[in-house]
């Protein structure tokens, strides 16, 4: 499904829709990976302007990594062919992967292909998981190379499952360090010195513009706690913080 048939913004009904499955999703505790009820939304919205069912998304389709889509190859692969194109494997094995598409609408062909050395170029190779599943990781690479050069109507600005998450964590030091320094930068001194007692971590960093909550000696129970009170109290993860604020600060 070309996401240029796709409304920018869905019918009224259908946004009360995708708030109601967020919300039954987030209370269900299926989900609680994936996030709190406001991030299962915005998983949806992308969803529903791919035309993907909201279901296919949630249960292994779709993530939202920091605001980027991320889509299984499996599915990337599905929506490039229910629209009608063709993908041809011409080699697939734990060396390299090639794959050939070939538009209906414009006769565009295009081939891509992405090897072990493009991986280990990539500083991809040494991980488990390539070590492991070579042959489905090469695959995944070339099949988003492949969509996004000759299918990007169809995928949007997504990328394939694991390449934000790999790109991210190459950068995750830099990154960090550079949060660290602007959030601590905007603090009153008392709440910086606070923060030296926090551990900075990527997905779990939780920052609400003036403060930062982080304990490093109970991360799992504290993250544990915040999700089972956020879905409780239909609450999202900065309501919570400002009432574990206000408690912080009456004490």
């Amino acid at each position: 499904m070309s996401t240029q048939n796709v409304p920018m913004l869905p019918a009224e009904k259908e946004f009360q829709m995708l708030q109601y499955i967020s919300k039954t999703a987030a209370m269900s505790g299926l989900y609680n990976t994936t996030g709190g009820e406001q991030k299962i939304f915005m998983i949806l919205l992308a969803a529903q302007e791919l035309g993907i069912k909201p279901m296919q998304a949630l249960n292994g389709g779709i993530w939202n990594i920091n605001g980027r889509i991320e889509i299984s190859a499996r599915l990337m692969n599905a929506m490039i062919r229910k629209a009608g194109y063709s993908i041809v494997i011409k080699e697939a094995d734990a060396t390299k992967c090639i794959l050939e598409g070939k538009r209906h609408d414009s006769g565009d062909c295009f081939t891509s292909q992405f090897t072990i050395e493009d991986a280990a170029r990539a500083g991809l190779a040494g991980r488990d998981n390539w070590k492991k599943y070579a042959e489905d990781m090469l695959y995944s690479r070339a099949m988003s190379r492949l969509a996004r050069r000759l299918f990007p109507d169809i995928i949007g600005e997504a990328y394939v499952e694991g390449e934000i998450r790999d790109a991210k964590n190459d950068n995750s030091n830099q990154q960090l360090q550079e949060a660290d320094c602007q959030i601590t930068d905007s603090l009153p001194i008392a709440e910086q010195e606070k923060c030296k007692k926090f551990e900075l971590s990527s997905d779990e960093m939780i920052v609400t513009g003036q403060f930062f909550c982080k304990f490093e000696e109970s991360l799992v129970l504290m993250k544990q706690f915040m999700e089972a009170y956020c879905i409780h109290h239909c609450k999202t993860a900065l309501q919570f913080l400002e009432v574990y604020r206000e408690k912080d600060n009456k004490e």
